[in-house]
């Protein structure tokens, strides 16, 4: 893919973000866009196969440059598995900051982010379990959380819900630098981790199993 491909691809994002904003509505047509952009509607077909996709892509880049920014700091190597996730989701919301308005119409545009995954959000979905399934499997190896039999391969979707949340706690806070963001982003993965984590059910059945080994 070369240089000026993605550099058209990039201003096509750009241009859709600004008339959405200027307009307070999508383009009506890829036609539509497409004269605006000043280029042809076969040609804009060569980057996104549809409005919806471009805008979707959005999203999907918007988190690959939270993580390639997050991943670039010199310690980040040696963060545990839930401060990558920490990291990472700060990063997210610093991302979106820049586009606050924008995250804001679409969501009206959508209603709201719902439990179920919309084709919208599929995108974004995907990179984000690309990018986090590594990070859990790590933290497995490193003991940090659990490895349960049936639910280990459920963690990613339990943080996805905590991403979603966070994202959508975000687009209604108030508070100043949003400082309540960052309270809920510490909050909800400390306790999501915590619930990864070795807990006192755990030790439980640990003991239960052991009872009942000693009546064989």
């Amino acid at each position: 893919m070369s240089l000026v491909f993605i550099c058209m691809s990039i201003h096509l994002q750009d241009l859709y973000v600004q008339l959405c904003l200027e307009d307070n509505k999508a383009p009506v047509s890829v036609y539509a866009f497409a004269k605006a952009a000043g280029i042809t509607e076969s040609e804009f077909y060569n980057h996104f196969a549809s409005l919806d996709a471009l805008e979707s892509d959005l999203f999907r880049s918007w988190w690959a440059e939270a993580v390639s920014m997050a991943s670039a700091a010199e310690v980040y190597s040696s963060y545990s598995g839930r401060e990558k996730m920490l990291s990472l989701f700060f990063t997210w919301i610093e991302v979106l900051r820049k586009n606050r308005s924008f995250v804001q119409f679409v969501k009206s545009k959508h209603h709201s982010f719902p439990p179920q995954i919309p084709a919208w959000l599929k995108p974004l979905r995907e990179q984000f379990m690309e990018d986090v399934k590594p990070i859990l499997h790590e933290s497995i190896g490193t003991k940090e959380i659990v490895d349960r039999k049936y639910l280990s391969d459920k963690y990613v979707e339990g943080l996805w819900v905590n991403f979603l949340f966070i994202t959508d706690f975000w687009l209604k806070d108030q508070s100043k630098g949003f400082e309540k963001t960052d309270e809920a982003i510490e909050k909800s993965l400390h306790l999501s981790f915590d619930l990864l984590g070795k807990s006192a059910l755990d030790t439980a059945l640990e003991f239960g199993k052991f009872l009942f080994q000693q009546k064989k």
